[in-house]
Order: C-alpha cells, then structure tokens, then sequence
C-alpha cells in the first residue's frame, strides 16, 4: 500500500472517530456533566461542534500536500478536486485552527459570542491569506504538472490547489529568482500559528496559577474535578503541537531552506486527520465520570442542575472570579 492511499484511509478513518466520539462527548457533557463543571461545560461543548466541523472539511478536502524544489504544494483530491471555485476556499479553510478564550465569565448568555469571536477572526484572516496570495497560477501549474500526473493521474491545470513558490527554477526564458511576495503569505501563516499557540500557552498557565490560588477555598470533590478538567487542557494544549504545529510548521519552513520533502509531506495530512478525533477521546478518558459512564463502570453522574443559578455559586477554577 502506497503512502497516499494510507493517508487517505487514515483520513477517513479520522473523520468517522471524529463524528462518533464528539457526538459522545456532546451527550456525555450536556446529559450527564455534573452541576460542579459549571460554565465551563459550554467551551467543551463549542470545541467539541468545532472539531466535527473541522473533520467535515478534511473529508471534503482529502488534502494532497509535496514540495518540490524550493516551494509547496496543497492541493484536494476530494469530490470537489476539478471545481476550482469551491475547491480552492476548502483547501484555505482546511488548515484553520481553534483558538482559546480568557474568561469562562463570558460564557454567559449572548457574552459566549465574544468567547468564539477570536475564533472566527483567525478564521477569516487565515483564509484570505492562502486564497488571495497563495493562489494558483499559470507558473505553478506548469512547475506541478509532471509530479501530479505522475503521482495521482491529474492535470494540473484543472485541479484545485495553493501553493507557496519561494523560488522559481529556471527556465528557457527566465533565470533561476527568488519571489519575495510569496514570503508575506510565509510570514503571514506564521504569524496566525505563532499568535494561537502562545494564546493557548498564555491562558493555560492562566488557569493553572489560579487553580493553585483557589486550591484551599474548593471541596475535596470540586478539587478533584478541577484536577481532572486542567489534566485535560494540559494534554489537549499538546496534542495540537505534535499533530497539527509541528508538521504543518515543517511543511511550510523547510523548502524555503532548500529542504525538498517531496511526497513525504502528504504524511501531514495523517496527523492532522487524527487530530479532531483525538482531541475529544482525550476528555472522555481522563475525566473519571465520563470514563465510568461510557465503560459501564459506575453509573453515579449526576445530570446538569436545571434550576437557575446554581452552577454559578459553584466554587470552580473554570469560572471568572
């Protein structure tokens, strides 16, 4: 079995996990959350909305990624592959990361708005950046062409795809030259993906400090609980770095230093593919009520209190002080 068919059924694989186990999240969180979660419930329940939306688009995007030379490819092999129009947006839409929020205390009523808002700012500005100037053109579809009839039987003037060209070779007409407007995509892909892991890293010890400051005030129960939900974040802050930072960080950054990855780089698309899968497995592991439940171990959760006010008198490291 070749490399891509391998991604591909990984990708799959990833989508139908993803659907299935964000779905059992969602029912674990909004039926069986004990009252103690608080309003913190809510972030997982918008994350978790999140990465079935994001698996959605990678089933669709069936994204197809090499380097050649001193640039990169993305490219879709999805049922929208020779539809240019819809193609293109899914591809700049498919590398969208979740971004974090300061204060559970917005999590209130129409306030949760200002919670997802960042979200859908790094989604707009990541997209216009790859849509409007990593777009195709006559010039790389010319440098593609042989590889992508080569490796996948498609023509490169038809199919949908961005790419980045740091460097053209040369040719009949032209000189081997850097393009220096392809770096300000660079720079600007960089930016978003540098700004979302800092925030991650920022609110995370954000939230372990206060932990430790609200230690003392909190029942042996709501501590427990507490422990377990920063467990989570703590391990959910990493999986992004290894499955989503670091291989789109390799494929971006290394062909500008001449490193060609060639079709090795389609191996990204796997980790990404795990990703929206792995993420909401993690919170149903390690938060013992939901791990009881759904291995039938104990059956004690509590459903969430329906009676006004009550999660807010709940003392929680979760909520805004």
């Amino acid at each position: 079995m070749n490399v891509e068919k391998l991604v591909q059924y990984i990708q799959y694989g990833g989508f139908v996990s993803a659907q299935v186990i964000n779905v059992t999240l969602l029912y674990l969180l909004y039926f069986r959350a004990n009252s103690s979660f608080g309003r913190y419930r809510v972030l997982m329940m918008v994350f978790s909305i999140f990465a079935m939306v994001y698996s959605l688009i990678e089933i669709l995007t069936l994204p197809v990624m090499f380097c050649k030379g001193r640039s990169l490819f993305l490219g879709s092999d999805g049922p929208f592959t020779l539809y240019r129009q819809i193609g293109v947006p899914l591809i700049g839409n498919w590398e969208n990361v979740k971004n974090t929020a300061e204060k559970v205390y917005y999590f209130e009523g129409q306030r949760i708005i200002l919670t997802i808002a960042p979200c859908f700012v790094v989604f707009v500005a990541w997209t216009c950046n790859v849509y409007f100037l990593m777009g195709y053109d006559e010039e790389k579809e010319n440098i593609y062409h042989d590889v992508l009839f080569r490796s996948y039987n498609v023509d490169s003037h038809k199919v949908s795809f961005i790419s980045m060209l740091y460097k053209s070779p040369a040719t009949e007409t032209s000189p081997e030259h850097w393009n220096f407007d392809q770096l300000v995509p660079f720079f600007g892909c960089c930016f978003i993906m540098d700004s979302c892991f800092f925030a991650i890293i920022y609110y995370g010890s954000k939230a372990f400090l206060q932990m430790k400051s609200c230690g003392t005030e909190m029942s042996k129960k709501t501590k427990e609980l507490n422990r377990q939900l920063f467990l989570t974040l703590g391990i959910q802050t990493l999986l992004p770095l290894i499955t989503m930072y670091v291989p789109v960080g390799c494929f971006i950054i290394l062909p500008i230093f001449g490193v060609e990855l060639g079709v090795e780089a389609n191996k990204t698309g796997a980790f990404l593919g795990i990703y929206p899968a792995l993420d909401p497995l993690i919170a149903i592991l390690l938060i013992k009520d939901f791990r009881n439940y759904v291995f039938c171990q104990k059956r004690t959760l509590a459903k969430v209190s329906t009676t006004s006010g009550i999660a807010s008198k709940i003392t929680s490291t979760f909520q805004a002080s």
